[in-house]
């Protein structure tokens, strides 16, 4: 999986066609949060939800991890200060570090991970956590009845479709993972859906 071959038009691609949807649904929980200390993002992408942090919390000291390089410059140039925050090349399963974290994102970011590996992937975000700690988590969702039940497994589908042609992505549907957040020690606190149930955004706690 690599973003880089979209990297300098995942933004337009975002304006386009998601018309702000996606940014009201990665900051949907900014002004309740406790103030972090330590931040920890991962697959930031293309760094607008940094920017808009970073503004939020001025104070945090930030770690980016993303498995593309491009994306990952893409991030700098968004930022008049990159100081306090430290960008990460890598995949979020082969990342070593002995530092842990009191805020985790995981923005679009899950929905990328196989139903196989997700288990073991929120296992390891989970263990880089402080005790209370906080989780935002924002990404697509499949209503569970109705006419939008069916209009959000097409939009999903075809996503899916474009971004395993695009990037590599192994991931071909979207996969629950509350079971496994649970199993981590994390409680959902609230939730919100949003764009017709299209969207979700979530803020889980280990406190």
């Amino acid at each position: 999986m690599n973003f880089d071959r979209i990297a300098r038009f995942y933004g337009p691609m975002e304006t386009g066609f998601a018309l702000g949807f996606l940014k009201r649904c990665r900051e949907a929980f900014l002004h309740e949060i406790p103030t972090p200390h330590d931040v920890l993002m991962i697959g930031e992408g293309h760094g607008r939800f940094l920017s808009v942090f970073c503004k939020r919390f001025p104070g945090a000291a930030v770690t980016v991890v993303d498995g593309s390089e491009r994306m990952l410059e893409i991030s700098k140039t968004k930022l008049a200060d990159t100081s306090g925050i430290g960008f990460v090349h890598s995949m979020i399963e082969d990342w070593k570090t002995e530092k842990r974290y009191d805020l985790i994102i995981t923005n679009f970011m899950l929905d990328c991970v196989p139903e196989d590996q997700l288990e073991g992937v929120i296992e390891k975000i989970a263990s880089l956590a402080k005790p209370s700690a906080d989780w935002l988590v924002a990404e697509f969702h499949e209503p569970e009845k109705g006419p939008v039940k069916w209009c959000s497994r097409i939009i999903v589908g075809l996503l899916y479709a474009f971004f395993r042609k695009t990037t590599g992505i192994e991931s071909d549907r979207l996969c629950p993972h509350e079971v496994f957040f649970t199993k981590a020690g994390f409680a959902c606190v609230r939730q919100r859906t949003s764009c017709g149930g299209l969207l979700k955004s979530e803020w889980w706690s280990n406190r």
